[in-house]
């Protein structure tokens, strides 16, 4: 796994993947994050009104396939869980994890696990004590009869800018319902 108190910039996978470039978050202050409670989703919002998804290559709301989730590290966890974060992000990157895989469901016991190598987001945090937090994606697959994992595997995660579009303000819809009444 990841080592939270290393002090150099992880290496990235590879040179191209999708998605902004992790660099750009560098300096920025986090002030919130929130996890979506439908799609394997993470937005970050940064005090310059800013805000990124952390979200999984491939991944179609339309066709889920199998369950996808995001993780990430306890302590990132709990930071995040924080109402205000204020923390300005000190070095960010697209790293590799590797974990192990498995599928139960349909392979033989003796090829049913395998090494994975997937991408995964590591950021800084200007915390007291200053260590690398992960954000990386899961899969799995349940077999309800036993009540175990049958099936186990990693996706890449990436980071997207969220455009958002100007909210009107409730004196704007209110002009504007008037001038529809009036029409």
């Amino acid at each position: 796994m990841l080592d939270t108190q290393h002090t150099t910039t992880p290496r990235p996978l590879r040179f191209s993947h999708i998605g902004i470039d992790p660099s750009l978050l560098i300096g920025k202050t986090l002030q919130r994050a929130r996890l979506s409670s439908s799609h394997p989703a993470l937005t970050l919002d940064f005090s310059d009104h800013f805000t990124v998804q952390v979200l999984v290559d491939g991944y179609d709301p339309a066709h889920r396939g199998v369950p996808k989730q995001l993780e990430m590290d306890s302590n990132l966890d709990a930071l995040l869980a924080k109402d205000s974060i204020n923390l300005e992000v000190t070095d960010c990157a697209i790293i590799t994890l590797q974990d192990a895989a498995f599928d139960y469901k349909h392979s033989k016991p003796k090829h049913a696990s395998w090494d994975q190598k997937h991408l995964a987001v590591a950021l800084k945090l200007a915390e007291e004590t200053p260590r690398w937090h992960c954000i990386w994606a899961r899969m799995e697959e349940y077999d309800e009869d036993l009540g175990t994992c049958v099936f186990r595997s990693y996706e890449d995660v990436y980071l997207e800018r969220l455009i958002r579009t100007p909210k009107k303000s409730k004196w704007r819809k209110s002009i504007l319902q008037r001038q529809e009444t009036v029409s």
